[in-house]
């Protein structure tokens, strides 16, 4: 029915035009005399008041161009009506000429293969367009340039594809800006919801006066929350309420907090037993760390923390026997006698560097063993304690798959790869020089 509705509409545009074209074509303006000896530029001086013309008077002459002015008026207000029906049938035109090239442009979409790909594929496809991360707490702020905003503005059927995977959804990242923060609360609201329950992961960077605001961003989702990242940024100052941030979180497994943590030292107590992976980069801790916090310790398969001192350093693989992967770097001005330890379950262990007057890394491999150890990386300033090092590796008899050596006291010579590939068989070597 609006298929021939469409074209009847056209059909009578297209016979009014028609018919306007052929006036016009036909139409000429006969131009009235308007001559009398009136009409002159320069009168002579007779009194033409009193004077009356052969067949009319001036009154007369008056009243004629009033009759004329008239009919002109009366042709020029036709003729604005008819102009103005004319350009209200040539916006309906144009709408119409809208409205039949986006169905083109929808029916050709549609002969392609790609807006005929099933649901499920594509939602797919939208997955691998997400933005590469290499953990939660790198997430960026939602844009509109990038996924999965970006999906929601291509069609109408990518939108509501976009909307209705809730996977897409699961990773945001909040800052607190005063001057629209109600605006940006709901934006964030909005697209925490379309997650329609599933685990979170959450990068917060906030200070001063933000906890509540966004605790109560958060409320409806605490029961959501599995990876938070909480970045306090040195130059704005700490959170007010820093308890708001970490209270309630009964499913929280990943935990990692930036810079100007110190607030946050004295809530560790209060997080779940569900909690598997600590981190806090770029963060030096001294001797007043809580490891008294036993309980939630003991649960953690991943840390990352830098420890003042060997001894600490031993402590940390004692108070987590579940420890699966660590990465740390160790400050040290002594080398003490260590009590050997083994941790069974430990497969990734990555020191980053050490501030020393002596080398830690010697006493550390001489007391520690790890059976499991399948991937060891470190960077450090100090020589390289060869000796020592196949001690451990002969020792711990690990199945070591991946060694990355940056050493201080020059390149690993080959004769000490060798001696490495004969004790463990590692996949891969690597050395390098640190600057």
């Amino acid at each position: 029915m609006q298929t021939v509705t469409s074209q009847v509409n056209v059909s009578a545009a297209s016979d009014i035009i028609g018919a306007l074209q052929n006036i016009l074509a036909q139409s000429q303006l006969i131009m009235l005399d308007l001559e009398t000896p009136y009409s002159q530029p320069k009168l002579p001086s007779t009194n033409y008041f009193a004077i009356e013309l052969k067949d009319h008077s001036i009154s007369d002459i008056v009243a004629e161009r009033q009759q004329q002015l008239d009919a002109i008026s009366a042709e020029i207000s036709s003729f604005e009506t008819a102009r103005s029906g004319i350009r209200d049938l040539q916006r309906q035109l144009l709408k119409q000429k809208k409205k039949i090239t986006k169905s083109i442009n929808l029916h050709n979409r549609l002969r392609s293969a790609l807006w005929r790909l099933p649901t499920e594929i594509l939602s797919h496809i939208f997955h691998l367009c997400l933005p590469d991360v290499p953990g939660f707490n790198t997430l960026k702020p939602p844009s509109q340039l990038t996924a999965p905003m970006l999906l929601t503005r291509i069609c109408r059927r990518w939108r509501e594809v976009a909307i209705g995977v809730p996977s897409l959804w699961r990773r945001l990242s909040v800052t607190v800006v005063d001057s629209h923060w109600q605006r940006a609360a709901f934006c964030y609201d909005s697209y925490l919801k379309r997650s329609q329950g599933l685990p979170l992961s959450l990068a917060l960077e906030c200070s001063k006066d933000h906890s509540t605001k966004i605790r109560s961003l958060l409320q409806p989702y605490i029961n959501q929350i599995s990876s938070l990242s909480i970045n306090c940024p040195q130059a704005q100052g700490l959170p007010d309420q820093p308890e708001l941030l970490l209270k309630d979180l009964p499913v929280l497994q990943e935990l990692c907090i930036g810079h100007n943590n110190a607030a946050f030292m004295r809530l560790l107590s209060q997080l779940p037993s569900t909690l598997r992976s600590l981190k806090f980069p770029a963060t030096w801790f001294g001797p007043w760390l809580p490891f008294h916090l036993t309980a939630v310790w003991v649960h953690l398969t991943q840390v990352e923390i830098y420890v003042d001192g060997q001894n600490t350093f031993l402590y940390l693989f004692r108070l987590c026997p579940n420890l699966y992967s660590l990465t740390t770097a160790m400050a040290s001005h002594e080398i003490r006698a260590l009590r050997p330890f083994t941790h069974t379950k430990l497969q990734h262990l990555c020191i980053r560097g050490s501030v020393v007057f002596k080398n830690p890394l010697s006493g550390v491999f001489g007391a520690l063993s790890l059976p499991n150890l399948r991937a060891f990386s470190v960077c450090s300033p100090s020589t390289w304690p060869h000796e020592e090092f196949k001690a451990f590796l002969t020792r711990s008899k690990c199945p070591l798959q991946s060694l990355f050596v940056c050493t201080g006291s020059g390149m690993l010579t080959a004769e000490q790869r060798a001696e490495y590939y004969a004790l463990v068989h590692p996949s891969k070597v690597s050395q390098s020089k640190a600057s």
